[in-house]
């Protein structure tokens, strides 16, 4: 009988070290799994004040009560981020655009995923959901095609909002778009309104598209926008009260413009890669538009051009064109703690804990506001939140975005909204004044506004004719409500600021 022999020599050497690095990966991959499934893939930690948002409609989106798994071999913030940029090419589809003019001659656009504008598509009540994007983005981001996809396969109508001389659109007046321009979301709504005027609206804010979002409701909940001037002096309520929305959400908002700078201006770090890639596509901005801005303003063209970060950009550019004495004082304006506790629009904050654009994290403001929710994910970078091994498709804040939006409008009767409560603790990188627009807007009380609105309308573009709306303004209405409102108030146009940084 041949009894069997242990490997010897070479070949031996080599099975054993085979072995041993099996083993060892074995052990990794069982650690790397441990600690994925105990410390990564968990649900997001949640803050709302109590009513009915956390009774009713909290319990039925179980997109954010389940664990968010991101892609496991992208865990990494920054990888994460990234691959979040590349989701634009995961998914093709075409828009219908529709152009307003805005009351000071600027241009913005809506863009109707595909085609959903059409009166056929759907009946005149379907839910609508507009979209917010980010700083130098567009319809053409992977983010907002890719929930605008996702609310279609809901059954609902999407369109997204391109703010001034963005994604293709002329730059029409002496400003471009900053998060303080509130306004612009208000026509936008406005116009949706006049098209479909049973139909439940959504809003989802993307980044920057989120401080405008935050801003908005919380200036339109307040009152802000309660008269609209229709012509020749003659102001009447607009069709819809407040915001004019069912519900909301804020997408990787940076909450804190002040605490965000000083993260991402950090010399010899990472996150002063943002900031240069930020300033880099804001120097292509004015390029594109150089023979625009100079027709319609006296803006340092040159100065900007050799201006390579964020903050220099903004110190020219604010501080000319947008009314502010400097940067910091819009960071003051933009930034939401303040507003949070003003919005009684039902609204949930979606935000990465490891955001390298996150300035603060909102959990103080949104628990003692009965009308937010604060979703906070332990990974998800910047307008990422990326998940399965192949992240470039469906991604869990489509999911949770527009879970929560039709669990709201489903669970939370608008009769029940309550007004948020104020935080008791020392704010954090607030401005106590609510409402800012700059003052040489009323330069343009004599310009008013035709909003044309193209393609097939619903029922409510009957009294337009053939699908076109017209719509009055002068843009010096703003400036006189900001200064009614302010003043019964009690504080300023440019109160001070109270920050905890």
């Amino acid at each position: 009988m041949v009894h069997p022999t242990k490997p010897t020599g070479v070949g031996g050497e080599v099975t054993k070290k085979a072995a041993i690095a099996g083993g060892t990966a074995a052990v990794g991959l069982a650690a790397f799994l441990w600690y994925y499934n105990t410390e990564i893939a968990k649900a997001p930690h949640i803050y709302v004040g109590e009513g009915l948002l956390k009774e009713r409609v909290y319990p039925r989106c179980t997109v954010l009560q389940q664990p968010y798994r991101p892609t496991p071999w992208a865990l990494n913030t920054h990888v994460h981020t990234i691959l979040g940029l590349v989701r634009k090419a995961s998914i093709f589809g075409r828009y219908t655009r529709q152009l307003i003019i805005t009351p000071d001659g600027g241009t913005i656009g809506l863009d109707w995923w595909m085609g959903c504008d059409a009166a056929r598509y759907a009946p005149a009540d379907t839910p609508i959901l507009l979209v917010l994007h980010g700083i130098n983005g567009g319809s053409h981001e992977g983010y907002c095609k890719w929930v605008c996809a996702a609310a279609v396969k809901k059954g609902w109508r999407a369109v997204v909002l391109n703010y001034r001389g963005c994604n293709g659109l002329p730059l029409t007046a002496p400003r471009g778009y900053t998060a303080t321009m509130t306004y612009d979301v208000q026509r936008a709504i406005v116009s949706m309104k006049g098209r479909f005027p049973t139909a439940p609206l959504f809003a989802s804010g993307y980044s920057l598209g989120g401080l405008i979002l935050a801003k908005y409701l919380s200036e339109s909940d307040s009152g802000f926008y309660e008269q609209h001037e229709v012509g020749h002096g003659v102001t009447q309520p607009p069709s819809f009260s407040g915001s004019g929305l069912v519900a909301a959400a804020v997408v990787s908002s940076p909450v804190c413009l002040a605490n965000m700078m000083k993260r991402i201006t950090r010399p010899w770090t990472l996150d002063y890669i943002y900031n240069l890639a930020v300033a880099a596509g804001l120097r292509y901005f004015i390029w594109t538009h150089r023979h625009s801005i100079k027709t319609v303003s006296n803006f340092d063209i040159q100065g900007a051009l050799w201006e390579w970060t964020l903050p220099g950009l903004e110190e020219i550019g604010i501080s000319q064109e947008f009314g502010y004495v400097n940067r910091h004082q819009y960071y003051e304006q933009a930034s939401s703690l303040d507003y949070i506790p003003n919005i009684t629009t039902p609204t949930l904050f979606l935000l990465s804990r490891d955001d390298p654009f996150l300035g603060v994290l909102p959990d103080k403001e949104c628990a003692a506001n009965p009308n937010t929710l604060l979703a906070s994910t332990k990974a998800g970078g910047h307008i990422g939140f990326l998940q399965g091994m192949w992240p470039l498709g469906y991604a869990y804040m489509d999911g949770a975005v527009v879970g929560f939006l039709d669990a709201t409008l489903k669970h939370y009767p608008t009769s029940s909204r309550q007004q948020g409560r104020a935080v008791a603790d020392q704010p954090r990188c607030q401005q106590a004044d609510l409402h800012s627009v700059p003052a040489e807007l009323e330069q343009y009380e004599h310009i008013t506004t035709t909003t044309a609105v193209t393609g097939a309308a619903g029922p409510g573009a009957a009294a337009a004719g053939q699908g076109t709306a017209h719509e009055q303004q002068p843009a010096a209405e703003l400036s006189r409500l900001l200064s009614m409102h302010c003043q019964a108030a009690g504080r300023g146009p440019w109160a001070a600021a109270r920050s905890r940084l």
